[in-house]
C-alpha cells in the first residue's frame, strides 16, 4: 500500500512539474496573474485633429505641441506641429556628419520640463554621446539647441552591450536599457538596465531575468524576440513600465529598489519566455504612462504582415493599469489606431492611423 501510495505521489509530482511555468526559474521577481473577466469596458469617442500623420510615424504630444519623428525627413530628424493652429513648428535635429548632427538617433522616449522648458534626450549610439535637447528654445530660436552633451564613451560595464532606451532622472543621472550583442564566446543575457551616474562614473545594474546563457545565435534571438517589449517612464522618475509584445505581460520596475513584479493575463492560455508554449500573437504594441495610469494598447490576435504595401492592425483597445499592475479599465475607440501618445497637460491620449494618415484623441476625463 505504501508503494501504490508513494507511486501515485511521484506521478504527481511530474505532471506538476511538467505543467509548471518555467518563466518563474528565470524571471528575476515575482510573478502576479491578472484576469479581465471582471473589468469593465469603456467605449471611448474620437475626435478628430487637423494635423495629419503625414507619413511621420512615430510621434509625442505634450499640450499644443505634436512632434514627429521620422529617418525619412530629408535633412532632419523631427518635425514639430501646433495642435491649435495646425501650423508647423519647424525641422530640428539635422541629419549629417558634422558638428551637432545625427547619423542616426530614435524617436522620443520621455519628455520633461526644468526651468520651464519643455525638453527630452536624443542618443546617439555611434558617437556614444547623450544630447539634453530643449524643445523650447529650439522653436523659439527656429534651430536645435542642446543644453548639454554628455558623453558615456568612459563608461564601463557596458561593453557587448547597445544602448536601447535612455530615460533622464536627473541631472548627469540617467536609466539605460540595455541589449546584449551575440559573441559566440561570451555568456549572453537578456536585456536589463543600468543607471549611470556620469559625474561619479557609477553604474547599477538592474536585471529583469536571472543569467542566462543561451547554446547559439538562433536561440538567443529567439529569446529576445520573446522577451521584446515597449518601455516608459513613470513621470515621476520612480519606476518604469514594460510592455511585452509576445507575452500577455506587463513587468513593473522600481527604479530605487530594483525590484521588477511580473503581471500577466491569465486568460489566455499557457504561454512562456522559456517554455515551449509560445504563439504568433502579438499581445501589446505600444505604451504610455502618467503618474497615476499605465495605457497599453492590446492586440491579442496573430502576427500582421510586415513588409511594402502591408497595412497596419486595426486596434482598438488599450488596458489601463495602475502603478500597482491592477487592471482597471478597458477602453474601446470607436476609430481603429496604431500607435498612441499622452499628453498629460490636456489629459487626452492621441492616435494614429497609419492606414489613413488620420490622426485623433481621447479625452481621458470622460471615463
Amino acid at each position: 500500500m505504501f508503494k501504490i501510495i508513494c507511486f501515485f505521489v511521484l506521478i504527481f509530482a511530474f505532471f506538476a512539474c511538467s505543467h509548471r511555468n518555467k518563466d518563474i526559474d528565470y524571471l528575476n521577481g515575482n510573478m502576479v496573474s491578472f484576469s479581465k473577466d471582471s473589468v469593465r469596458t469603456q467605449k471611448m469617442k474620437s475626435y478628430a485633429i487637423g494635423v495629419a500623420n503625414c507619413g511621420y510615424g512615430m510621434f509625442s504630444v505634450y499640450d499644443s505641441l505634436l512632434i514627429f519623428w521620422n529617418p525619412n525627413i530629408p535633412d532632419h530628424f523631427f518635425c514639430i506641429y501646433s495642435v491649435d493652429t495646425e501650423k508647423e513648428l519647424g525641422f530640428f535635429c539635422n541629419k549629417g556628419r558634422g558638428h551637432n548632427e545625427f547619423f542616426s538617433i530614435g524617436p522620443i522616449n520621455q519628455l520633461f520640463q526644468t526651468e520651464d522648458d519643455l525638453k527630452t534626450v536624443v542618443c546617439d549610439y555611434n558617437a556614444k554621446k547623450i544630447y539634453n535637447w530643449n524643445i523650447s528654445q529650439s522653436i523659439l530660436k527656429h534651430n536645435t539647441v542642446f543644453d548639454t552633451i554628455v558623453s558615456y564613451k568612459h563608461l564601463e560595464n557596458i561593453m557587448n552591450s547597445m544602448v536601447n532606451d535612455l530615460f533622464y532622472l536627473s541631472e548627469n543621472v540617467y536609466l539605460a536599457k540595455m541589449n546584449s550583442l551575440y559573441f559566440e564566446e561570451s555568456e549572453k543575457l537578456l536585456s536589463y538596465y543600468q543607471k549611470w551616474e556620469m559625474a561619479d562614473n557609477k553604474i547599477g545594474d538592474l536585471s529583469l531575468y536571472k543569467g542566462v546563457v543561451v547554446g547559439n545565435e538562433k536561440e538567443y534571438e529567439q529569446l529576445r524576440g520573446r522577451t521584446y517589449s515597449v518601455d516608459v517612464i513613470k513621470p515621476d522618475g520612480t519606476k518604469v513600465v514594460q510592455a511585452m509584445r509576445e507575452v500577455p505581460q506587463i513587468n513593473i520596475i522600481d527604479i530605487k529598489t530594483g525590484q521588477t513584479t511580473f503581471y500577466r493575463l491569465s486568460d489566455i492560455s499557457e504561454t512562456s519566455i522559456f517554455g515551449k508554449e509560445s504563439g504568433n500573437n502579438v499581445y501589446y504594441n505600444s505604451v504610455q504612462a502618467d503618474d497615476k495610469y499605465i495605457y497599453a494598447t492590446y492586440w491579442g490576435k496573430k502576427q500582421w504582415e510586415v513588409g511594402l504595401g502591408s497595412k497596419s492592425p486595426c486596434i482598438r483597445l488599450i488596458h489601463v493599469f495602475d502603478w500597482d499592475g491592477n487592471l482597471l479599465y478597458e477602453l474601446e475607440t470607436d476609430r481603429p489606431f496604431f500607435r498612441i501618445a499622452l499628453d498629460p497637460i490636456r489629459n487626452r491620449l492621441y492616435t494614429a492611423d497609419l492606414n489613413t494618415d488620420e490622426m485623433y484623441y481621447l479625452d481621458l476625463n470622460e471615463f
